[in-house]
């Protein structure tokens, strides 16, 4: 039993240092350009132990995403634990939310990388909707957090809006992110995106969102 036990913790071990290289990687080079063996390498095995744990790629950069989306979560997204967040309106925890979005385009910019390559990645190859169940309901893990912060701002009216909070936080996130995204991966491409600084760029967006659900009274 304990030999057992020991295996399974051997092989998810392994697990875990084959995704967290492959994500490096991507996140470095890029998808297309990573090979299985430059992951096998990083990871510290074989070219054929990767296909033991991971089919495909594809299979690879799904669950890598997914394991990644999970721990920028743990790391940036647990805003009601910060001291006071249960009292504040529910204006005030949006922006809490929202400014942990603009600390994740900060420190984390080759991830955004990777999501805007990954969007690709998943039209080029055609990957169906139930392979990427895994990815999808990491990413949900905020949903949460930003529904029930646009509905306690109806209650409380700091925040004003005539849609659904769940059309409204789907608006929010794809928004926000697609401007992440887009900034992370071009980055200052054209002489006028120098103009102003990018982070500065996506705060301003941020609290224009913002500042667009307020009170009409506001």
């Amino acid at each position: 039993m304990r030999e057992s036990a020991a295996r399974m913790r051997k092989t998810q071990y392994r697990a875990r240092k084959i995704l967290e290289a492959a994500m490096e990687l991507f996140c470095d080079k890029g998808l297309e350009e990573t090979s299985i063996d430059e992951i096998a390498e990083r990871a510290g095995v074989g070219s054929a132990t990767i296909y033991r744990y991971y089919e495909t790629k594809a299979q690879l950069a799904i669950q890598s995403g997914a394991a990644y989306w999970r721990k920028i979560a743990g790391k940036y997204l647990n805003v009601t634990e910060i001291k006071g967040y249960s009292d504040m309106t529910g204006r005030e925890q949006l922006e809490c939310i929202m400014d942990a979005l603009i600390v994740i385009f900060e420190r984390e910019r080759g991830f955004l990388k990777y999501l805007q390559e990954f969007e690709v990645f998943v039209r080029r190859y055609k990957i169906d909707m139930e392979r990427l169940a895994e990815y999808e309901e990491s990413i949900m893990s905020l949903k949460p957090r930003v529904t029930d912060a646009l509905e306690k701002g109806l209650q409380d009216g700091t925040l004003f809006f005539e849609w659904s909070p769940n059309e409204v936080c789907y608006s929010l996130a794809h928004t926000a992110f697609g401007v992440m995204k887009r900034f992370a991966w071009n980055g200052s491409m054209l002489e006028l995106d120098s103009q102003v600084e990018l982070i500065l760029q996506v705060k301003i967006a941020i609290k224009l969102l913002i500042r667009g659900l307020e009170t009409e009274t506001a």
